[in-house]
């Protein structure tokens, strides 16, 4: 359900964003990594991190790409 919108993130946002996926299962595109072994509360939950490796935020839910745009926004400032 997520996928094309992180698909149209990494896309847009290109070199400026990494995303790093992990998922339960391995998708069409071979992007999304298999993490069976972890447990999570929320699905999909979604971290942001800084440059510096340190987490600014955990958002769980659904987003559209205009929602996940407001959530990394503030981070590249």
């Amino acid at each position: 359900m997520m996928e094309p919108v992180i698909m149209a993130l990494i896309d847009f946002y290109e070199d400026e964003v990494e995303f790093i996926i992990a998922d339960f299962s391995i998708s069409e595109t071979g992007r999304f990594l298999e993490m069976e072994e972890f447990q999570f509360s929320y699905i999909p939950m979604f971290y942001f991190i800084d440059s510096e490796g340190i987490i600014i935020s955990g958002e769980a839910g659904v987003f559209s790409f205009e929602q996940m745009q407001e959530l990394i926004l503030p981070i590249l400032q």
